[in-house]
């Protein structure tokens, strides 16, 4: 296991669940499958204390668990899982802009929660757009005849297009240890038996109006659904494709190999190394107003890194999509990129070279390269320091002695650089992390007093304060306060940012390696 991936995960862990969540989640990374009572001694914590750290765990579908001894469970920590928490942001974003407002604060509550029945959903997020529109508009935008069946209509949608599917429920619920299943076709669907809209409406009603806690029953009571996770990387994987394809063509030829994507998990599996055939007339039935829609088959046939592969001539051309090539050829040109960033041009070349030869001899290097020989060994044993290269020795007879020469052969072996710039990944992703908690710490006291200013000016300007009193709250705050603030707030929107664009760089690498694995 990673050393650094188990840091992040402690950091994730202590950062959303608290502590206790974070040391628990660790052992269980340290130790692999362990039951409560090693869980204990391994944290020095109470048992009562572990089993509220593996609840939660487990709520928010980190953690599974299998029998160890009868009626004994063992826990285990999925720790890709405990990454994509950092992928959050990237998951609303994407709703949001396929399905609006309504559908972000759906996935919102399911990412806060993990697991939640349909009916707490719709309250839920129901609730909370009421209460920002009384924030816009002083309360008239309520409207408790419609906004649940709004957000209903947006459950079904995502249910539908399978961003969330129903839980695995327990088999026999009188088990110690229960073992959950669920039928393939009850996972993305949602009887409508199952909602009671009058009692959803009281309830939104009655949490928007009143302070006390509402007593409702639903009938859904023990039907919990959660997000799909896999559904949202076809999304980002295919929008990665589709940008490299906008990058080297233009945007009518990713427009067109969306088509294919879409057209293609009609007849396949979306997971699939290589995609089943489709011709090009159900494309041109996809894209009817898309002019010299041969001229860009060719085009993607030959740029898009065998991704597009021509099969045959029936019905005016059969094409296949090769996703494991879309991401040889991506990762290998992201490779490329972080070798010149850390070696220079002369090197990357070298290593471009070596890469795409398999195996070069030593002297054949410069000369291929056209560097001079001196400076090509010198970045070539350059790279061999950093792992980016290998040395296989080529003796020219097995009788071993001293007159034999021996070759040595540079090559790259790819997997294992992939491997070694996604833990580096991991390295930059803890640092930038650590980073940005430790200027939030250094900077509590600021950033607190920034947040008592805003919130005291914002309650006078609703409560009809004058102009007096917001100004002489506002300089409760001086000028070089202000300034510090900002600078710390802007520097935390980079870190931030630059965390995000990192896990896309984590996300191209991973998809990599699982399709090198599907290939072996």
């Amino acid at each position: 296991m990673s050393y650094y991936l188990q840091k992040i995960c402690y950091k994730i862990l202590n950062e959303y669940f608290g502590d206790i969540v974070a040391k628990v989640g660790e052992a269980l990374f340290l130790k692999g499958v362990n039951p409560l009572r090693v869980i204990c001694a391994s944290t020095k914590l109470p048992l009562v204390k572990v089993s509220e750290a593996v609840a939660v765990l487990i709520q928010h579908n980190l953690v599974t668990w299998e029998e160890w001894r009868p009626g004994i469970p063992c826990y285990t920590l999925l720790h890709d899982r405990v990454l994509l928490i950092l992928r959050f942001p990237r998951y609303v974003y994407l709703v949001r802009e396929q399905f609006g407002e309504e559908g972000e604060m759906v996935v919102d509550v399911l990412l806060k929660e993990g697991q939640a029945t349909a009916s707490h959903i719709i309250v839920t997020s129901c609730v909370k757009l009421l209460e920002a529109s009384d924030n816009d508009d002083g309360g008239g935008g309520c409207n408790y005849e419609q906004q649940h069946i709004t957000i209903r209509n947006h459950l079904l949608k995502l249910i539908e297009n399978e961003f969330i599917q129903r839980c695995p429920s327990p088999q026999d619920p009188s088990k110690p240890v229960p073992i959950l299943s669920i039928k393939q076709e009850d996972l993305y669907n949602l009887p409508q038996d199952l909602l009671d809209l009058k009692a959803l409406q009281q309830e939104i009603q009655h949490r928007h109006t009143e302070t006390t806690k509402p007593t409702f029953t639903h009938p859904d009571t023990n039907v919990f659904w959660r997000l799909n996770y896999d559904r949202f990387h076809i999304e980002f994987r295919d929008s990665e494709i589709r940008n490299s394809i906008v990058r080297r063509v233009d945007p009518l030829a990713g427009e067109c190999l969306g088509a294919m994507l879409k057209l293609s998990y009609k007849v396949s599996d979306p997971w699939a190394a290589i995609m089943n055939v489709v011709t090009a007339a159900d494309i041109r039935d996809q894209l009817k107003d898309l002019k010299y829609l041969d001229q860009y088959f060719k085009i993607l046939e030959e740029q898009s890194g065998e991704c597009v592969q021509r099969v045959g001539d029936a019905g005016g051309g059969q094409y296949r999509l090769n996703m494991a090539n879309a991401f040889q050829s991506l990762t290998h040109t992201l490779i490329y990129n972080i070798v010149q960033e850390r070696f220079g041009s002369k090197a990357a070349r070298i290593f471009r070279l070596i890469h795409k030869k398999q195996m070069m001899e030593q002297d054949m290097i410069g000369e291929v390269s056209m560097i001079g020989k001196k400076e090509a060994n010198l970045l070539s044993y350059r790279l061999l320091h950093d792992n980016f290269l290998r040395i296989h020795e080529l003796r020219k007879t097995l009788t071993p002695s001293p007159a034999n020469k021996i070759i040595y052969l540079f090559h790259v072996d790819i997997n294992s650089v992939v491997r070694m710039v996604l833990e580096w990944c991991y390295k930059s992703m803890y640092n930038l992390i650590v980073q940005r908690e430790t200027r939030g710490t250094d900077n509590r006291r600021l950033l607190e007093k920034r947040t008592r200013v805003d919130s005291i000016v914002e309650n006078l300007k609703q409560s009809g304060g004058t102009e007096e009193q917001i100004q002489e709250v506002e300089e409760m705050m001086t000028p070089s306060e202000r300034a510090l603030v900002e600078q710390v707030l802007s520097t935390q929107d980079k870190l931030f940012d630059s965390e995000t664009g990192l896990d896309e760089t984590i996300f191209i690498l991973q998809m990599y390696l699982y399709y090198q694995v599907q290939k072996t």
